[in-house]
């Protein structure tokens, strides 16, 4: 006997499946359950994710060109050319921002959809109610741990795997990284108003922007993973369970005729 829930093939006796120990009589999704469509929202999301993670790399390896401006503006005593400068990094930090907006965006409410999805799945034990979705990001210091909560209980509702964990703590581990790196470059300034200070001041921001390029990367791979998946998995099983449901019509019988 498959089970409905792994596809494992289980003896003909017992309730609970061998391979991922759920009940194989529960129905897939309780019928009258709010369900939200996450395959399209979820592959808006990975588009979002891999044009900032791509904006955010390519926003370190151009810290570059500020860098020079400021050492060629030293050397000349160019006060304009290193205002110039500070309007080249700003430029390219407003650009990484806006592609972080975007994806954040996406990536939020395709949470919400996914978390609201898994309440009805009859064996999932969510601790925590599908508001935090959205909430969690927006509460200061509680925002480091909530949306890290609610996509592990997601993936582990919606995925049999062992490595949910580990995939949900490296995503957020980059995330925290590139989080709290670009953070602290946002607060610096130079030292003091003279050329050198200002040089250092770069060359600061070039350290910081490859920390947050590297955590990006991290947080970029393996939350397309995580999406990727549960999207998937949720779709199929939704798809699953309303088969399921669909009710039998027996067939017309033709007119004129007798059925026994």
């Amino acid at each position: 006997m498959t089970c409905p829930h792994c596809s494992a093939v289980n003896p003909a006796t017992g309730i609970y499946c061998r391979a991922c120990g759920l009940d194989r009589t529960a129905p897939l999704i309780h019928p009258h359950a709010k369900l939200y469509a996450v395959r399209g929202i979820g592959l808006a999301a990975v588009a979002a994710v891999v044009v900032s993670t791509v904006l955010t790399v390519l926003g370190a390896a151009l810290a570059l060109v500020p860098g020079a401006m400021a050492e060629q503006a030293q050397a000349d005593r160019d006060t304009d050319l290193l205002q110039r400068a500070y309007l080249v990094e700003l430029a390219i930090t407003g650009v990484d921002v806006l592609g972080m907006l975007a994806a954040g965006v996406l990536v939020i409410i395709w949470l919400y959809r996914a978390r609201v999805n898994i309440d009805a799945f009859p064996e999932a034990q969510p601790g925590m109610a599908a508001g935090w979705a959205i909430g969690g990001w927006f509460i200061p210091f509680a925002n480091f741990v909530i949306p890290c909560r609610v996509m592990h209980q997601v993936a582990s509702a919606s995925l049999q795997h062992r490595r949910v964990g580990l995939f949900t703590g490296l995503w957020w581990a980059g995330y925290v990284v590139s989080f709290a790196t670009s953070q602290i470059s946002g607060r610096m300034e130079p030292d003091a108003n003279t050329f050198a200070a200002h040089v250092a001041y770069f060359d600061d921001m070039l350290i910081f922007g490859v920390v947050e390029a590297v955590g990006t990367v991290l947080a970029g791979f393996f939350l397309v993973k995580l999406i990727l998946s549960i999207s998937g998995a949720q779709t199929a099983r939704i798809e699953r369970g309303r088969a399921a449901h669909v009710p039998v019509v027996p067939a017309a019988v033709p007119s004129g005729t007798i059925s026994l």
